[in-house]
């Protein structure tokens, strides 16, 4: 067996620390977590910090609304997928 370049070497460490980290992100739900902070600013940064409605069931439709907006925003920056042959 011929030893490795340093070059090859590299290419084989960083290939193993991919693995190693895609694992560590699968078993702590980081990638979930993620998500979840980024749908979080997003709300806050489109819709704002503060409630405008005063009681619950106002609050909770506005929640709703919200959620309906950014989820069209979401829908309407997603590039089409199909399939090339």
């Amino acid at each position: 067996m011929l030893p490795l370049s340093t070059a090859e070497r590299q290419k084989v460490n960083s290939r193993a620390a991919d693995e190693i980290f895609a694992e560590h992100d699968t078993q702590s739900g980081y990638s979930t977590r993620s998500l979840v902070e980024n749908t979080v600013f997003r709300y806050k940064t489109v819709i704002g910090r503060n409630m405008r409605s005063r009681g619950f069931d106002g609050q909770r439709v506005e929640v709703q609304l919200a959620s309906k907006v950014l989820n069209t925003m979401t829908r309407l920056g997603m590039p089409d997928r199909y399939k090339v042959t």
